[in-house]
Formats: C-alpha cells, structure tokens, sequence
C-alpha cells in the first residue's frame, strides 16, 4: 500500500485513506503533502528511490561521520517498510517527519529502537546490544575500549529490570536517558535534537508511595493532583480509605480486586478486576498497587478524566511491548473484558465480530496493526468511545 507508479501523463494522487494516515501520523498539513510529493517526483519520476540514490540524497546529512556506509545500509532497510528493495513516497516522507526537530522525542528513541532491534522481535539482547554498541563507535570513527565495553555491559544488566537478557522498549528508554553520551554515538539521524537538555529537564525527583505515612506530602499531592485532576480534598479522603484497607502501604492482586469489585456495576467483574490491576501494575511492575497506582485507576474509570485520558491509558495498558503498534488479539482482550463487564450476552453478540469491526475502523493503512495515533483518532466516533471507556466510578 502506498507505492507510487507515475503514469506517462498524470502525476499519481494518494489516495484519501494514505492522506488521513500521514496527516494522522505526523505534523504535514495535506498541502505540505502534496508539495512534497509533486518535489519527490521531479527528482524520482519513476516514483521510488534505491539504495544508490538515498545515498547520494543523505550522506550530506551525515557528513558527520568518519564511516556513514554501514549506518546507510541499517537506515535503508529500516525506512523500507514493505522491504522491496527500494523507498517509496511514503516511506521518505515518514522518515523524514521522525527526524523533525519538533518530532516527540520519546517516538524518536522508540523508532531508533526498532532500527537497533536486528531480528525485530521487539526486545533488543545483549548480543544485539553490543553489536550496536561497536556499530556506533565505528561509524564516529572512536575506538571501543575494552575497559567502556565492560561499563557498557554493565549498564545493560543495570536496565535489564526483569532479568531476562533482553531490553524492552522500556528498558531501553531508561538506559538511554541515563548514558547521554551513548544516546548521541547513536542518533546520527538525529542531529538537531537536544538529547541533554530533555534528560536534565526529565530528571524530577518523582515521590515514593511504597510506605504509607499519617498524611501525604505536599510534594506527593502536588504530583497526584497533576496526575489525575482530583483536588487535595479528593486525594486525602482516597489515601484515608486506601490506609483503612491497606497497612502495608501496597495491595496485593487479591486485596485489589476484592476492594475494586466493589466499584463495578457488574456481579461479574473479576477479569475486568484482574485486567484493571494487570494494566495499573505496569507504572512498577512488581505484583503490587501503591497509591499512586490505586488512585490513578481510580481516576480513569471516573467521570473526572477525559475520554482522550481514558484512550492513552487504555492504548498503553495493551501496548505491552511498548513498540507503538497494538494488535487484533489485543482489541480482542479489551473488548472481552468489556462484554464481560457491561454483562453482554456472548451468544447473541460476537466478541470477534465487535473486534473486526473495531479493526476496519481504526487500521487506516490496513497492516493490521493499530498505532496510537489511530487509536486515538476513534475520539471521532463518540459510540465507540463511549464503548471502550466506560465511567462507572462517581469521585469522592
């Protein structure tokens, strides 16, 4: 999908569907679009780029280096999404929305992420790990020294949080905004970011809610409040209940659910219980819900957040892997639980049927796979929002 093949006579048009999915995935209006497009056809009538000619167009950006060819080669095949041999219209033009300076930066790790993961499985191993490492250094023209190779090894077992040899997105992310001079060896394709200024700036001292004190901190209400919308007032009457039921400071799976079932409107609600608490554990990971994480499922399901709220949290809960992209089994699981919420009669109502639907609707580009950015376009469609975010939780 999206290939151009100009005509002798016509230039080609995008269809109205590869239109709403640029405008939807970057920051060109259709004008720039078409701008762009009428631009990249002067030069490459036939409507595509080879590896020779992206070359020749990008080296100059990264005149930088001592040794561009092998970082060419990793950013070709990466940007050459249907891996036919050749860039098309598409594909440039995604590529060159990502190295925009005003690009999120976050979007701009996960991306160099992908370009790092060789056997993209969505984790990068250490095997994978050091090869990037060694990658980087050769392409600035440094030596890798074994006494930096022992540190950056180091480095990877400190964020391999889950000990399971791989770095998730997650992972990968802390790893980068704790080694800024590695971050910039690597993001040669993005010169014109300020990778420094964002990790002092992200350097908050956030607070801690493992231990459970007479009374919050101001600095922990100022952080709830700027969390969740919830007043001060609503914060302490939340963190008096939550001390009742919870001495320990943290509720275990068991003691969640039975608190949380009692907030649905459904007698059948332990798997929405248990997906509310799979998807909230996330923030730590640890088996646990702290306070934070107890007051912000709180604030999701409640009429305080928006339905836009409700949409990221939902998107993120499911993006396990944290690569930008959710599938059809995982529509399938939302829309499950749902069902099974709302008390929907799964004999009358297909469940794969809904999530077909959801699919077609969402899935503009048809890879069957759906990106934040179009998860967060069914705002538009009031009925489905309404649908996959329910509030059912009146604030104290």
């Amino acid at each position: 999908m999206g290939n151009i093949y100009p005509g002798a006579l016509d230039r080609p048009e995008l269809s109205e569907k590869d239109l709403s999915y640029i405008t939807l995935h970057t920051n060109f209006t259709r004008k720039q679009i078409d701008q762009f497009q009428m631009r990249f056809l002067t030069h490459y009538p036939r409507g595509y780029v080879t590896f020779e000619e992206f070359c020749d167009l990008y080296s100059s950006e990264l005149s930088h280096l001592s040794n561009t060819q092998p970082l060419l080669e990793r950013l070709f095949n990466h940007i050459d999404s249907d891996k036919n041999g050749r860039l098309n219209f598409k594909e440039i033009l995604f590529f060159k929305a990502i190295t925009l300076p005003e690009t999120d930066l976050n979007e701009k790790l996960r991306w160099m992420f992908l370009l790092y993961d060789i056997n993209h499985d969505r984790q990068i191993d250490r095997e994978e790990f050091l090869d990037l490492c060694h990658l980087v250094y050769h392409i600035h023209g440094r030596i890798l020294k074994n006494d930096r190779l022992d540190e950056l090894k180091l480095l990877f077992d400190k964020y391999d949080i889950n000990h399971d040899g791989e770095l998730n997105f997650n992972e990968f992310l802390l790893l980068c905004k704790d080694s800024i001079d590695l971050l910039e060896l690597m993001s040669p394709m993005f010169n014109n970011t300020q990778w420094r200024a964002d990790s002092q700036s992200n350097e908050e001292d956030l607070p801690t809610f493992t231990t459970i004190n007479d009374e919050l901190t101001t600095k922990q209400i100022e952080y709830l409040i700027k969390r969740t919308k919830f007043s001060s007032e609503q914060i302490q009457r939340y963190y008096q209940t939550f001390r009742q039921r919870c001495h320990s400071g943290r509720l275990t799976k068991t003691e969640f659910i039975e608190f949380y079932q009692q907030l649905l409107p459904s007698k059948s609600s332990q798997i929405y219980s248990e997906f509310i608490f799979r998807a909230f554990d996330r923030i730590s990971k640890d088996g646990f819900i702290q306070f934070d994480e107890f007051l912000l499922a709180i604030y999701i399901h409640s009429n305080s957040s928006s339905p836009k709220e409700k949409l990221e949290w939902l998107y993120d809960a499911f993006d396990h892997d944290c690569d930008g992209t959710i599938d059809y089994s995982e529509i399938s699981q939302i829309v499950q639980a749902l069902f099974i919420l709302y008390g929907i009669d799964q004999e009358k109502f297909s469940v794969s049927y809904v999530t077909y639907e959801i699919m077609a609707i969402l899935d503009l580009n048809e890879d069957d796979k759906i990106s934040k950015q179009e998860f967060m376009n069914m705002l538009k469609d009031k009925e489905l929002t309404n649908f996959l975010t329910p509030s059912f939780i009146k604030p104290k």
